[in-house]
């Protein structure tokens, strides 16, 4: 049950399952997601449990020098450019470009 505690850790590179989402099904440029960093939380959506993720790029927050997991970003969401799930159980991905990402 280590998942459980995803969540309060510093930012990290981004988990293959968002890559991949990002760029099949979005079509994001591969080139452009190398330097980005992301915060994960678990949550619970419909009952069930999610991994809550936040992408944006570490060089715009190292500026501030203020984000250090999940919720930090809830001052600053214009730093957000990706955010979304992934449900555990079944492995459903939901992500979108946040409004932050131009």
């Amino acid at each position: 049950m280590k998942w459980l505690w995803i969540g309060g850790e510093e930012p990290k590179d981004m988990p293959q399952w968002a890559y991949h989402h990002l760029v099949t099904a979005l079509g994001v440029d591969p080139d452009l997601l190398v330097k980005l960093k992301c915060v994960e939380q678990i949550s619970f959506f419909e009952g069930s449990p999610v991994i809550q993720i936040r992408i944006f790029d570490p060089d715009l927050a190292q500026e501030m020098n203020k984000i250090g997991d999940f919720a930090s970003l809830d001052a600053y969401p214009d730093l957000i450019l990706y955010e979304g799930q992934l449900e555990k159980k079944h492995g459903k991905i939901v992500m979108w470009r946040h409004h932050g990402a131009g």
